[in-house]
């Protein structure tokens, strides 16, 4: 049986008063609902999504020219951008069965002690160090892991516990990692494409060229592109507007390899001036291996993802077959929400031509696009600082956790939710007695 995390998410909340920005939104406080649907034929699958939401970020970071410097804006490492230049994200999680627990536990089987973001996140410095994470992959920050690629039993250290290369290696060879789709808003969908990539030991991209790149030069301290005027009608646009979210959908707030031209450090440029953060280009191998179709209307985002059933690489992707079930789980970034502040869905089931949770429709004859689907509506929530290493000691039912005994539907959403909220409560509250302590 193959696991797939698809992703999506509606959120049902009130209006947001934008003098307030959207950072006003709680995500911790609100659920989301999530309308998903599937088709195939004998060489694609296309999982479609609905995700209705009264504020849609299309956005992500730029250069703001300030006083002669340009600097960073658009921030969602410690909480959402204030500000919504973080772009909605829609991402996708895909195993066959390899994976241990994934199909009970979902999601939370990737989160551990020390990850960005945590309470417990390790220091910079501390990853840096890591002859692994630090002195092999070049990282300064823990992410999504799988437990088959630590050494012992999943604990408060697993992150610094990584199996030899040799032994990552055979592991990736037997297709022991899930494979993670992730729709950009603003980094892929303008070009056409969703990113893909997979979790193992750390949250990889799949190999070849990426959708983007970051557009600095590094030597002179400034943007390395800029818009083409010809081609857009301006060289920079303007972080008011921006912050005002005032460029629609159809207006070249992006920039990509035909929209630019080399920057240009001599021109007169004006405090407030912005430039994209990224550079948006055609992705090649594996790493684009998903299209993207769609668009916001109609006050929902209307998206649809399609790559071949066959894995475009068998060492960072999954084949999916027809007449299978899957295991799916679902997530959605948005609100200039960016790393834990977002919402999760639990498990589901998911056939291709098979009786699931969710069903794909079989396409005998003409386009993806055109078929008929049955969708379904999903509940998503705010999975706060829950880890494995938690579920597996700490939990009251930590033993059913690790036996399998238990789907953690046996939770009703909002007693998830309430649960969540009060452990992250309780975290908060052991850390402060520490810190008391420590100061006494």
């Amino acid at each position: 049986m193959i696991a797939v995390a698809l992703l999506l998410v509606t959120v049902l909340a009130p209006a947001v008063d934008a003098s307030a920005g959207v950072n006003a939104f709680d995500h911790r406080k609100h659920l989301s609902t999530l309308r998903v649907a599937a088709v195939y034929n004998d060489k694609e699958v296309q999982i479609r999504f609905e995700f209705p939401t009264d504020q849609p970020s299309w956005y992500h970071q730029y250069w703001v020219y300030e006083d002669g410097t340009w600097v960073r804006c658009g921030d969602a490492s410690e909480r959402p951008d204030p500000h919504g230049l973080y772009e909605d994200r829609i991402s996708m999680m895909l195993d066959d069965g390899s994976v241990p627990h994934f199909a009970n536990a979902g999601g939370f089987v990737t989160v551990h002690p020390g990850m960005r973001s945590l309470d417990s996140a390790a220091s910079p410095e501390e990853v840096a160090e890591h002859p692994y994470l630090g002195g092999v992959l070049g990282r300064d920050d823990v992410r999504k892991f799988i437990s088959p690629s630590r050494e012992g039993f999943p604990g408060r250290d697993s992150w610094k516990r990584v199996r030899s290369k040799s032994r990552l290696d055979a592991l990736r060879a037997d297709g022991v990692f899930l494979d993670l789709w992730q729709w950009r808003a603003h980094r892929s969908h303008p070009v056409g494409y969703a990113d893909n990539g997979y979790v193992l030991e750390y949250r990889h991209a799949s190999e070849g060229r990426s959708m983007y790149t970051t557009n600095w030069d590094a030597d002179a301290g400034q943007p390395a592109w800029m818009a083409d005027p010809e081609n857009t009608g301006h060289r920079a646009l303007r972080i008011e507007k921006l912050k005002a979210q005032a460029y629609g959908q159809d207006d070249p707030y992006y920039l990509t390899e035909a929209s630019a031209v080399p920057f240009d450090p001599e021109r007169a440029w004006r405090n407030g001036d912005a430039i994209p953060h990224q550079l948006l280009r055609k992705p090649s191998g594996s790493r684009g291996a998903i299209q993207a179709s769609g668009g916001y209307s109609e006050g929902a985002w209307r998206v649809s993802l399609t790559r071949s059933l066959d894995a475009p690489n068998p060492h960072d992707s999954k084949s999916l077959r027809p007449g299978e079930r899957y295991s799916v789980a679902f997530a959605v970034h948005t609100r200039g929400a960016g790393n834990r502040f977002h919402h999760v869905s639990i498990p589901h089931s998911l056939g291709l031509g098979v009786g699931a949770d969710i069903t794909a429709q079989y396409v005998e004859s003409g386009s993806l696009d055109d078929a008929e689907a049955e969708w379904i509506e999903l509940t998503l929530f705010y999975p706060g600082q829950v880890t494995w290493n938690w579920l597996l000691s700490d939990h009251p039912g930590s033993y059913l956790v690790e036996t399998d005994a238990m789907h953690i539907s046996i939770h009703t959403i909002e007693h998830l939710r309430q649960s969540i909220l009060e452990h992250e409560a309780e975290i908060r509250a052991a850390a402060e007695t520490s810190e008391r302590e420590r100061d006494e």
